[in-house]
């Protein structure tokens, strides 16, 4: 009789267990891998970066350093980032781009974060495409010759305030976009947006001339701004020596030009 009754004992601690992981939320944490890099650049005056990240996170920010650094925090093999560096004389070229977009299939315990510092002082031209998550981007004050922003599927946090950054480019996919494009100018600035699904944001500079020209079915707020033919300028528009041309294209969300504090 008592031989007979063991499966059954067996099957209802199976069971139990079961509803006591259910109970507690317990899910099993999943391996991480961590890979870092970084690379010399202190006889580089120009660097051309290119940027990649299908799906996750991302902090790419400026630093008073002469190196680039990389930390890459992920949990399937798949995702790790292929960094590529060619140098000339005087010239870099730094490539980091995640592998196979198709393989970037995110569940709610899967990570993919990026860390990314680039030299302050080092003129760069970059190119920043991002797949579905949270960017955020604090170039404040870096040397900027022209950046191209492919924004996917998510939040988008770019801060170019104080910088040199002379041509833009931004396209915005489905979230919300925030850009911050003030601060002193000691050179011309000329902006293309494309406005996506959702909200863009920008925060423009007081004491330096901007004009603005909105094309779309969205909405705006223009807040501080004033219509001079068909576009938006703050009062110091042609009264400085430098200027900000900006064309945004919205899409079907909501613009939004506020005046810096």
């Amino acid at each position: 009789m008592s031989t007979s009754m063991k499966p059954i004992k067996l099957i209802l601690l199976s069971v139990f267990s079961a509803a006591v992981l259910t109970l507690t939320g317990y899910q099993p944490v999943l391996a991480q891998h961590s890979t870092s890099q970084s690379l010399d650049l202190k006889n580089v005056k120009t660097l051309l970066a290119d940027i990649q990240i299908n799906a996750g996170t991302l902090k790419l920010t400026a630093h008073n350093t002469t190196k680039a650094d990389a930390r890459f925090t992920y949990t399937k093999d798949a995702w790790k980032p292929q960094v590529k560096y060619n140098g000339e004389p005087g010239q870099g070229m730094l490539s980091i781009k995640q592998p196979k977009e198709e393989n970037t299939n995110m569940k709610d315990k899967d990570r993919n974060d990026w860390a990314i510092i680039l030299p302050q002082e080092v003129a760069t031209n970059l190119k920043l495409r991002m797949g579905a998550g949270e960017t955020n981007v604090d170039l404040r004050g870096a040397k900027l010759n022209r950046v191209v922003v492919d924004a996917g599927a998510g939040e988008f946090n770019v801060n170019l305030a104080n910088t040199s950054v002379s041509e833009l480019d931004v396209n915005a996919g489905v979230g919300e976009v925030n850009l911050d494009l003030s601060g002193k100018r000691n050179n011309n600035l000329k902006a293309s947006i494309n406005g996506g699904i959702g909200s863009l944001n920008l925060v423009l500079p007081r004491e330096t001339g901007v004009r603005v020209k909105v094309n779309g079915l969205g909405s705006l707020d223009n807040s501080g701004f004033k219509k001079q033919g068909g576009y938006y300028v703050n009062d110091m528009y042609g009264k400085t020596s430098h200027s900000l041309e900006i064309t945004i294209n919205g899409g079907l969300g909501n613009v939004e030009l506020a005046m810096e504090k």
